[in-house]
């Protein structure tokens, strides 16, 4: 880490992303109403690029240099062992990248206060932090002339000391009377950013073993790139089964369809866009969302956090177009009770044919029965077998059927494709396709930009998520770096 910090790349690209960052609340002026979207993109754009080109830059300056100036064959040849020399490279250019990202964070959301301000600018919070930056360089000259040490190094380690410091100066300070403060819902987002630029460190550390820097850097900008694309390249064609019945289990249930024709004896091309089956919402007498005060003790109630979870368990329980679903596992069940009213929940109880719950079933689900609160009538679909109920004399539009196909997952499906009128089932993806789409960095799991510009708060659980991609996805990196470095020549012999 140390020769990292000491290298005068690693202060340059740090002060200009820094001076960027700062700068980006100007810019916001000539936007309206979008200040805030156009600051936060723009910063975490900046530090995921500029800490992507630095972990590059460092790698392979402390690998590749190395080994041309022989200072890894001097290392090598005293009892380290090549793992611990190449673990230890790794782990000391994440945490260089990690103080950078350290600074870039903090300057993200001193950035986004100064432009909390449609029309105006903080002035003096942006004049406190470009001058913690020339601070850091004058103390860093200082000790730089009396102490002959170096001067990147202790500039970094002095911005590293006053960007907090500035960081709470903003959040504290107010402005035209009130508080404003640090952004809180940017900070996860920043972490996302944090643990794509670690990868990327890892990654290029890896590939710095074999390397120099312009070929290191141009098999980076393409996996960056087939990482971003990955979703539409790789991600269409993995692995992705689809049931004929709702398969048992406790997570989302998807369902899509499509209508086959006899003539369609081909795979056929996109299917329906996967909808969520989701629990029916109890509606009351005026015909709103009716919603119940969770059970918290009185101690720990929160209002706020209640009201929170109330509007998200509403959001959840919602059912398009207001259906009520039940099934049945039955080819002929008997007919459906008539008559329920907006609130069919109230109003239903199950018989032995029809169960609300597919857990109550005693057999796989036949067909499927939606309730539309606003007819007040029912649908019924077959879902099983569904080629097998067109009779064999049909001629026109009664060979045509529709085919009902069901996945549970926890985040939205991909629209399936392929079939045939014989055999009306999506194709499961490959193999092959899914390895390569789990060995892939994929990029866009770190971008939440999006989020936050639609006023959507990052759960800290997909950050722990992320978190844990991130850690398997350097540990494979890891392994790959010694794998590649384990035979490398690093000077006139090989050292084992």
């Amino acid at each position: 880490m140390r020769e990292s910090l000491r290298e005068p790349i690693y202060l340059l690209i740090t002060l200009v992303a820094l001076c960027m960052i700062g700068l980006f609340p100007i810019f916001s002026l000539f936007v309206f109403s979008a200040q805030e979207k156009l600051v936060m993109d723009s910063a975490m754009a900046t530090m995921m690029l500029f800490g992507w080109g630095l972990a590059i830059l460092i790698s392979s300056y402390a690998i590749s240099r190395e080994i041309d100036n022989g200072t890894a064959l001097l290392l090598l040849s005293k009892p380290v062992p090549r793992p611990v020399f190449i673990v230890a490279k790794i782990l000391g250019i994440l945490a260089a990248n990690t103080i950078f990202c350290f600074l870039c964070c903090l300057a993200s959301l001193i950035s986004l206060r100064i432009a909390s301000d449609q029309f105006r600018l903080d002035f003096w919070v942006m004049g406190v932090y470009f001058g913690s930056i020339a601070l850091s360089f004058l103390l860093a000259a200082v000790y730089n002339y009396v102490t002959r040490a170096s001067f990147p190094m202790a500039a970094v380690i002095a911005m590293c000391v006053l960007m907090p410091l500035v960081a709470i100066f903003a959040h504290f300070l107010p402005y035209h009377g009130e508080r404003i403060g640090l952004s809180s819902a940017m900070v996860p987002a920043l972490l996302l950013i944090v643990f794509s630029v670690w990868a990327m460190g890892s990654l290029a550390t890896a590939l710095s073993t074999r390397f120099n820097l312009v070929s290191n850097l141009l098999l980076c900008s393409v996996l960056f790139v087939l990482g971003l694309m990955s979703d539409y390249l790789i991600g269409r064609n993995s692995l992705e089964k689809w049931e004929d019945v709702p398969p048992p289990g406790k997570g989302t249930l998807w369902i899509s369809s499509y209508d086959f024709a006899p003539a369609e004896l081909a795979a056929v091309g996109r299917w329906e866009r996967p909808e969520r089956v989701q629990q029916y919402y109890m509606l009351n007498e005026g015909g709103e969302a009716e919603s119940k005060q969770p059970s918290v003790p009185e101690e720990e109630y929160d209002p706020d956090k209640s009201e929170r979870e109330i509007r998200q368990r509403i959001r959840e329980a919602q059912q398009p177009h207001g259906n009520f679903i039940v099934w049945s596992s039955s080819d002929k069940p008997r007919s459906l009770p008539e008559g329920l009213g907006k609130n069919p929940v109230l109003a239903w109880n199950d018989s032995d044919d029809w169960k609300q719950e597919l857990a109550d079933l005693p057999d796989k689900p036949v067909k499927m029965a939606l309730y539309n609160v606003e007819t007040q009538s029912w649908e019924l679909r077959h879902i099983a077998q569904e080629r097998e109920q067109v009779p064999k004399n049909a001629e026109g539009m009664e060979t045509v059927y529709t085919s009902y196909v069901f996945r549970r997952s926890a985040n939205p499906p991909r629209v399936p494709s392929g079939g045939t009128y014989l055999h009306p089932y999506p194709k499961k993806g490959s193999w092959l396709a899914t390895a390569i789409y789990a060995a892939v960095p994929n990029w866009q799991l770190f971008w939440m930009a999006d989020a936050l510009s639609n006023q959507l708060k990052v759960p800290y659980s997909y950050v722990l998520y992320g978190a844990a991609y991130s850690i398997v996805m350097n540990i494979m990196l890891i392994l790959l770096a010694i794998l590649l470095f384990w035979n490398r020549e690093v000077g006139r012999q090989i050292i084992t």
